[in-house]
């Protein structure tokens, strides 16, 4: 696995964890020279793989709202995208990790507005 990937502007290394930091694959720029960046080989793949997981993930924070409205009546007024914060955070920021990874491993860094 790669500790790092050269910035296709500056030349200089981007780590995986400031690939973490990015917000989505479609808002990149170098930590170093601030160079929009967009990547080219697994980007459609890994909007494929969300347009599976995104439902999953919607169904199970309403699963998890009515398991916990059982229990404690008042839930049932708290929004589920709230539930979902608060109970299952931690799968959606693995499944952003993993992103981060696939696209640091396999992708292809190219500048977004090449002058």
């Amino acid at each position: 696995m790669k500790t790092s990937t050269p910035c296709p502007g500056c030349k200089k290394p981007i780590t995986i964890e400031e690939f973490e930091d990015f917000s989505s694959p479609f808002t990149m720029k170098c930590p170093h020279c601030r160079a929009r960046l967009k990547e080219t080989k697994m980007t459609t793949w890994l909007l494929l793989l969300a347009v599976v997981i995104v439902p999953l993930l919607i169904y199970l924070g309403i699963t998890i709202k009515g398991f916990l409205s059982g229990h404690f009546s008042i839930v049932e007024k708290v929004p589920t995208m709230i539930v979902f914060i608060a109970f299952c955070y931690p799968v959606y920021a693995l499944y952003q990790a993993y992103n981060a990874v696939i696209i640091f491993n396999k992708g292809k860094l190219q500048l977004k507005n090449p002058q």
